[in-house]
């Protein structure tokens, strides 16, 4: 790890733009843990990052995509050696970091346009705040998780690590809910759904009640 972190150290990242969009550059080369090193991260003033480590478990170089109640590594940027690392990073960090955060629905894939949901008239279902939790992520601004899942809701508490996540998968062509609290993921069925108009039934049934159960 001494070695990670001292080419990590004489790194340079001069070139990384100061600002994109609403994100902010804030270069931090330091250990978070004993096996995570960071480099650097874009921030907004919601706390979504695009966040460049070093993980020492796996031995890769990584982006992970952190909104809260929510973070993921994006395969397309893991790398074993730094230099590969910071050619890929270099050749798309912009273009990732507007297609994930800037114009998401330019980086919507086909089942999930076909499904209608960039055209969801969401807000009656999903209002701005909902026992004391209010609305992050929107089906606007969904994020293009692995596996399929798209992240097109969150409610969250400033400050806390509870609250739902709400997931539309274009594999299995389900819509579907988990629950966060202090951090530990939950499961729950009672917003399970395959269709739009099922899925506003289920959060108009269920979602007050999921929050309050937390």
């Amino acid at each position: 790890m001494d070695a990670i972190i001292k080419e990590c150290e004489e790194l340079d990242v001069s070139w990384l733009e100061p600002t994109l969009g609403d994100f902010q550059l804030v270069v931090e080369k330091k250990a978070l843990s004993s096996t995570v090193y960071s480099l650097f991260y874009y921030i907004n003033d919601a706390n979504w990052r695009w966040w460049v480590l070093y993980d020492k478990e796996v031995g890769d170089y990584m982006v992970r995509i952190t909104v809260p109640l929510v973070d993921f590594v994006d395969i397309a940027f893991v790398r074993e050696s730094l230099a590969p690392f910071m050619d890929n990073l270099k050749a798309n960090y912009k273009v990732s970091i507007t297609k994930r955060f800037l114009e998401p629905q330019e980086g919507f894939v086909y089942e999930y346009k076909k499904k209608g949901i960039p055209q969801w008239n969401y807000t009656e279902v999903l209002p701005q705040t909902v026992e004391g939790y209010h609305l992050d992520v929107t089906p606007r601004t969904a994020l293009d998780m692995i596996n399929g899942s798209y992240v097109i809701g969150t409610y969250i508490k400033d400050n806390e690590e509870t609250g739902v996540v709400l997931f539309y998968n274009t594999f299995r062509d389900e819509f579907f809910g988990e629950t966060r609290q202090q951090g530990y993921p939950g499961i729950t069925h009672d917003l399970d759904a395959t269709t739009i108009d099922k899925f506003e039934q289920a959060i108009l049934n269920h979602l007050q009640d999921v929050l309050q159960s937390l």
